[in-house]
Formats: C-alpha cells, sequence, structure tokens
C-alpha cells in the first residue's frame, strides 16, 4: 500500500489526532454515551483513512501509440436501418461489427470518427482512448426520422478532407487509414461530389457497403412512430436499395478497395496493404504512473455511520426541545416562589 494523500499529511494530522483524542476521552469519561462516542471515534478513524487514500501501485503504463491514425465516416441516414444485412438485422448492425473488427486490428492507433446525416460532424476528434469509441459505437443510431431531410453520400467529404490535411501536417510520419460505412443511397436528388482531393492523403482503408439489390424495410428512429416500419406518401412500404456503384466510385477516387459486407464474421481484406503498424519511437512517448485505490473501502462504512448519526441526532432532537422546554418551565416556577 502506498499513500497518497487528498491534503498534506501534516494537515491530515492536525485536524484527526484532536478529534480522535477528544472522542477517546469523551468515550471513556461519559459512560452512559459509550456507544455513540465509539461510533465518532471510527468515523474519525476511516475519514482519517480515507484523506490518506491508501493506493496500490501498478506498472508503469507506456502511452506509446501505433504509427496509424484511423478515420471512420459512418452513415446514420435512416436507410442504414434498412432491415436486410444478415438474415434480417439493421444496416447499422453491420457497421457496428465492422467498426469493432477494425480496431482490433488497428489496436494501439488514434481514432476519430465522422458521422453525417442531414449534417456532417467529427464527433470523435483523433483519440488514443479506444474506450470513448467503443461508447460511440455502443450508442450509434440514426437520426430521428423526423430530421431527416434527404440523404447524399458526400456530406461529410468537406469535414473529411479538413481533418485529414490537418493530420498529416500535425503527424507526418503515421499512416492515415480512412473506412467509410454507408449504403450510397442518395435520395436528395444532388449529384455527390468527388472524394479524389481526400486521396492524397489516404494510405489505406476501404469503403463498405451495407444493404442488398432487393433492399429492406426500414423503421422510424424517435418520435411518435418511433419503431413503426416507415411508409411512402402513398402509404406502400419503405424500401431502401444499396448504390453499390456509387460507393465503389468513391473507393476508387479514394484509391482504397470497396467491400460489399454481408456477415459480420467476413474478413476485412486487402485495407491494410503495405502498411506495417509499429510504436511510435520511445523518444516521443511518456510512461504514467498510476495506482488502484482502497479508500472507498473505508468510505462505505464511514457513509453508513454518518447515516447512523445523523439519525441518533433526529431521533434525540424533540427530546432536547422538550428538556429544555421543562427546564425553561421550572425556572420560570422557581423565580415565582421566590
Amino acid at each position: 500500500m502506498t499513500p497518497q494523500f487528498l491534503f498534506p499529511w501534516w494537515l491530515i494530522a492536525l485536524l484527526m489526532v484532536p478529534m480522535a483524542a477528544l472522542c477517546l476521552l469523551l468515550l471513556v469519561r461519559r459512560p452512559r454515551q459509550r456507544w455513540s462516542w465509539l461510533r465518532r471515534l471510527l468515523m474519525v478513524l476511516l475519514l482519517a483513512v480515507v484523506l490518506v487514500r491508501p493506493s496500490t501501485p501498478l506498472d508503469g503504463l507506456p502511452t506509446q501509440r501505433m504509427n496509424a491514425n484511423v478515420f471512420f465516416v459512418v452513415d446514420r441516414t435512416g436507410s442504414m436501418n434498412a432491415e436486410d444485412y444478415a438474415e434480417g438485422a439493421p444496416r447499422l448492425d453491420g457497421v457496428k461489427a465492422d467498426m469493432r473488427r477494425i480496431m482490433q486490428m488497428t489496436e494501439g492507433s488514434r481514432y476519430s470518427i465522422i458521422a453525417f446525416d442531414s449534417v456532417a460532424a467529427q464527433q470523435l476528434p483523433l483519440t488514443t482512448d479506444a474506450g470513448a469509441a467503443e461508447a460511440w459505437i455502443d450508442t450509434l443510431t440514426t437520426e430521428p426520422t423526423a430530421y431527416s431531410r434527404g440523404s447524399n453520400v458526400d456530406r461529410a467529404r468537406t469535414t473529411l478532407i479538413t481533418a485529414l490535411q490537418e493530420t498529416r501536417a500535425e503527424d507526418p510520419d503515421s499512416s492515415i487509414l480512412v473506412y467509410v460505412f454507408s449504403d450510397g443511397e442518395n435520395t436528395d436528388g444532388q449529384e455527390s461530389e468527388a472524394f479524389s482531393p481526400a486521396a492524397q492523403f489516404v494510405d489505406g482503408g476501404a469503403v463498405l457497403g451495407y444493404g442488398t439489390a432487393q433492399g429492406g424495410r426500414m423503421r422510424a428512429q424517435g418520435g411518435a412512430t418511433d419503431g413503426e416500419y416507415i411508409t411512402d406518401g402513398s402509404g406502400a412500404e419503405g424500401r431502401s436499395v444499396i448504390d453499390e456503384n456509387q460507393l465503389k466510385t468513391i473507393a476508387g477516387q479514394m484509391g482504397v478497395p470497396y467491400l460489399h459486407r454481408t456477415d459480420p464474421e467476413a474478413a476485412i481484406e486487402g485495407t491494410m496493404e503495405g502498411i506495417e503498424l509499429k510504436a511510435v519511437p520511445l523518444e516521443s512517448s511518456t510512461r504514467a504512473r498510476s495506482f488502484e485505490d482502497w479508500y472507498w473501502v473505508a468510505s462505505i462504512p464511514l457513509a453508513l455511520l454518518f447515516l447512523w448519526e445523523l439519525g441518533e441526532m433526529t431521533r434525540r432532537l424533540p427530546r432536547d426541545q422538550q428538556r429544555d422546554q421543562q427546564r425553561a418551565t421550572d425556572s420560570r416556577g422557581e423565580g415565582q416562589r421566590r
């Protein structure tokens, strides 16, 4: 155990020692209140343990990272709810599975997530915190159906190119991998702008397509119709169909392969050809000393004793008031007799 003092040790001693001594003294001198003062003594000792903060030192954890910056470009439009992936699952289930698979392939890299629906935004800046990326994946849903303004796969284009330019300038020695997850469907009636300007920054990755030529039904997201299947203006069943030509065009413009994804267990091949992941040189990394805290072991009984003390004070309050009133009455009676 190693103490990690919350305050300077001398200040903790200055506060805790007199309090413990007072409780010990009253514990001896007031036998009728022995249990109350024993409880208070234990509270002081437990509080001292919390302030000392006993910890177990862990091995120094290297903050080195792998020499890759991985960008996920994720389609969150309503069509990604279409149920034509892996035996009727929503397309977004495939996106989540593939994102996790790629993170396993590139473990230790930096990750960034750019999502697009009616608008595009970098929802996770480049970070080595894989847990943050995992948390984002866990909560991934499509945009609320009521807010949809049509879709176009080029919505993330400008945000992506800007992020790639900044990353190349800031970290020129690391590889850049870009993975685009979409069904390629455009419903806004506009032609998609080319992703060609991104090619000069991209070292690897892929465009991953979801959906089938037969298409799938989509459930509404949010609002009064949440979970219901979407219908068109005539009341007919709405269906979304993958546009593989669009996705292949984007892949060709960026110089990465296109993969049609229908099975979460299928390999994501050819996306890292010629890229060798290795740790960033030691001189550009640091080592962080870390500890496992144990003060919570004392804080739990401390909280229980505090609640006990609070209950005792609440129970005694009416009796103390009654006793004070009785003393005041006796004093007035004594004064009248005189």
